[in-house]
């Protein structure tokens, strides 16, 4: 069904204006996210981080290098980067742990609301990852590196605990706002505009940490999003028939086809489905595998530039974003190839799985392709290209929960996002430990194979297959 006249009237367009306001949130989160990446060199000088320990100037001694600047930097670097991995870790496990009650609680009491929390407490705790060593510092003048370490990844868990859920209330959102077959279209726009975010992050917030310095740039931050959070709630409403401006014509087209959604709060979340079918265990895997592999350009593509072709980080700002931005051409792509595949094939299972298999496959050999780049500029464009591969497949993903449920799309996101962070959080890990050992073309053969793992796994995933809890279903929906 097209978009057409209801009792003459032709519908509004107040949902293009919510999806605007939604890609400003997707690109503020990612902003700040990877304000931390960009950070992340002058954190590990002004804290300390790069200090050694007494095994690494035991390891020295005994290798004779003790005197040696070049082997005790190398060493040093080494040290500061696998104390950051923690760091950059400990956000995505305080993430990945509250992302199912995040998305849950967007079902239960609506979006609003969450979404309001949501964005003043990351704010508010982005703001204080730059001064946490200070109160330390009053009561220990020296503090060694393991407290100082301790502290900001509190201070970080707690960002990403309360950062969690945003995304999955997005896809709510949309899918309350957006029928099946624009939803990927959407997402699309939702995730060019995160991609953008982390793409132009490393020169806006370098730019802020050049004017103001890094920690002053970390409260600019937390009080832009705290202004934007008021601004949203009092603007914002859950669903477009709440919502002043919206036509019963607009209702109608992003109604057509679709169950008919009795409120936007307390659903039934169907939670044996969620565990056990076979279906989303394959999104759940799936969405692992990417974020293993694609959190390599959320976290340490400024260090592999820097050790694998000497560039410095404060050089490395436009080759960090490139591949950011490429991505998120890509996920406007995606999301338009996949509508149109429904809209041409009638399939909603392929419309949405073949885009993914083929996003997956092309990354992994492209990846593997980029081993082979013998200067910063062939390295950065085939990341480029790794990157625009792999986000076609993004907006797809985040159309799938309310593709399958639409009331519980905030639980399912959050399910999925959960996963996602599994694989987030050891994908960094592993390169830290890894790196220093075997380098970076074993990290990239490693990341290869876990593509060709979302890969197969997009063969078993089926939009078609829907969660929903039938009305008939009574009582006993919520025994599930």
């Amino acid at each position: 069904m097209g978009e057409h006249d209801v009792q003459g009237q032709r519908p509004s367009r107040v949902r293009y204006l919510v999806l605007a306001v939604f890609c400003s949130l997707a690109f503020m989160h990612y902003l700040d996210r990877l304000c931390m990446m960009r950070a992340q060199n002058d954190v590990v000088r002004d804290l300390g981080l790069n200090q050694l320990t007494a095994a690494d100037e035991a390891e020295l001694q005994a290798r004779g290098l003790a005197n040696d600047d070049k082997a005790r930097k190398k060493m040093e670097d080494a040290r500061g980067t696998k104390r950051m991995s923690w760091i950059f870790n400990i956000f995505t496990i305080g993430y990945l742990l509250f992302e199912i009650p995040g998305g849950w609680l967007g079902d239960r009491w609506g979006s609003r609301k969450v979404l309001l929390r949501i964005i003043i407490w990351w704010s508010v705790f982005i703001a204080l990852t730059a001064w946490v060593d200070l109160p330390v510092r009053w009561f220990i003048s020296q503090p060694a590196p393991w407290i100082l370490v301790a502290v900001v990844s509190l201070a970080r868990f707690l960002y990403g605990a309360g950062a969690a859920g945003a995304f999955p209330n997005i896809a709510r959102v949309l899918g309350q706002w957006f029928p099946f077959r624009d939803r990927g279209f959407a997402q699309g726009f939702i995730w060019m505009s995160a991609r953008m975010g982390g793409a132009f992050a490393p020169f806006l917030f370098g730019l802020l940490m050049l004017l103001t310095g890094w920690r002053i740039a970390f409260s600019l931050l937390g009080v832009g999003g705290t202004i934007w959070a008021i601004l949203f709630y009092r603007w914002f409403r859950n669903r477009p028939e709440e919502k002043a401006g919206v036509n019963a014509a607009e209702i109608a087209y992003i109604r057509a086809g679709a169950p008919e959604v009795d409120g936007d709060g307390h659903a039934n979340v169907p939670w044996r489905r969620l565990l056990m079918s076979p279906n989303l265990w394959a999104l759940y895997i799936c969405h692992a595998a990417i974020c293993f592999s694609g959190y390599f350009f959320l976290t340490f593509i400024p260090k592999f530039l820097e050790q694998r072709f000497d560039v410095a980080l404060s050089k490395s700002e436009i080759m960090t974003g490139l591949p950011l931005l490429i991505g998120g051409c890509s996920c406007l792509a995606g999301g338009r190839i996949s509508d149109f595949l429904i809209r041409r094939t009638g399939s909603k299972r392929w419309g949405r799985s073949l885009v993914g298999f083929a996003a997956m496959s092309l990354a992994g050999v492209t990846i593997l392709l980029a081993t082979q780049a013998t200067s910063v500029w062939a390295a950065a464009a085939m990341l480029c290209v790794v990157a625009g591969f792999q986000d076609l497949a993004v907006p797809i993903y985040w159309s799938l929960p309310a593709d399958l449920n639409r009331k519980c799309a905030g639980t399912i996101g959050g399910a999925m996002n959960m996963a996602g962070g599994v694989g987030a959080v050891l994908g960094p890990y592993l390169v830290g430990e890894l790196e220093p050992l075997y380098g970076w073309n074993f990290i990239f053969v490693m990341f290869a194979a876990v593509y060709a793992l979302a890969a197969l796994c997009w063969l078993r995933i089926d939009a078609s297959e829907s969660l929903e809890i039938p009305p008939s279903a009574g009582m006993n929906a919520k025994t599930e």
